[in-house]
């Protein structure tokens, strides 16, 4: 009986592997197969809150006047208006503080710096990657734009290039409020290639655009002034923790 009992045991554990079931194997987590996706373009988005009003920002590397790499944000000049200090929320739901350094009213960009106190907890963060400064944009091409819309998270919506202009662009994605200072990027190798505008600065008022983005190269054109800007950012750094000097605002388009 000992016997004809083992050998049920044996044919109903072979059975039960044959069938797919493994004993004293854990379940395998479900793996994300849009993974890449999050880390590029969902988690770089952070959404800004600049006094009674939200906007979204990209996470991106910049560097100083030493060449010394630096996380930095980018975003629209009109969500930080004339803000000092923001808070940015990451994409696990973190808040941190951060200081609003330059500001292109002209380009409509904006580069956010963190507080020094709140550096220490830019840990697990992700960065955008910008796409080559020579980047060729071409009719039909398939963007995603992701933005904090409405004051919501970060969410992508999908459209297509659909018109140029030297220093503005437009895409056929839908940009509502809170998607200004998103990024805009291409679908397959995930790199961003503009920042979104739901309203643009024309003559010293706000208009709404047609979906516009500022362009790469405008954002390059930003970024090389910055570099510039930072050296007179870090002699000054003592006045503006003393609220002497704020930012520096470039109201010309060089």
């Amino acid at each position: 009986m000992k016997r004809i009992m083992i050998l049920v045991l044996g044919i109903v554990g072979f059975l039960m592997c044959d069938a797919g079931y493994e004993p004293q194997i854990s379940q395998i987590a479900q793996i994300n197969p849009y993974q890449k996706e999050y880390e590029q373009m969902l988690y770089p988005t952070v959404r800004i809150t600049a006094g009674m009003s939200t906007g979204s920002g990209v996470i991106i590397e910049t560097t100083d006047s030493t060449d010394k790499t630096q996380i930095s944000i980018i975003t629209a000049a009109h969500v930080v208006d004339n803000q000092n200090t923001v808070n940015i929320e990451l994409y696990d739901s973190r808040v941190i503080s951060a200081s609003v350094v330059i500001t292109d009213t002209v380009k409509d960009l904006a580069l956010i710096r963190v507080e020094t106190t709140d550096s220490h907890r830019l840990t697990q963060i992700y960065t955008a990657k910008l796409a080559n400064k020579n980047y060729t944009p071409y009719l039909f091409s398939p963007v995603w734009a992701v933005g904090c819309s409405l004051g919501l998270p970060p969410r992508p919506s999908y459209g297509h290039l659909c018109a140029f202009a030297v220093n503005n662009w437009e895409i056929s994605a839908p940009i509502l409020p809170g998607n200004s200072g998103g990024g805009v990027f291409t679908t397959n190798t995930h790199e961003l290639i503009g920042i979104a505008v739901w309203v643009r600065v024309y003559q010293g008022q706000l208009v709404t655009t047609m979906a516009g983005i500022v362009p790469i190269n405008e954002i390059y054109q930003f970024l090389d002034k910055s570099v510039s800007c930072f050296s007179q950012l870090d002699e000054s750094r003592d006045a503006r923790d003393s609220g002497t000097v704020d930012r520096l605002t470039t109201r010309r388009s060089e």
